[in-house]
């Protein structure tokens, strides 16, 4: 079973954080991330 979450979260650099969280506790094997409103280089890696 693969698991997928999504999230609308209109900025991720100010999220960052809240990312690593998400990925550390639910484990997700796919994120998708909305409205991220950062240029590709700037996203945090």
């Amino acid at each position: 079973m693969i698991s997928v979450a999504t999230w609308n979260i209109n900025s991720a650099r100010l999220r960052v954080g809240l990312i690593e969280k998400l990925l550390t506790e639910a484990a997700p094997d796919i994120l998708c991330l909305q409205e991220i409103k950062c240029e590709s280089h700037l996203f945090p890696a």
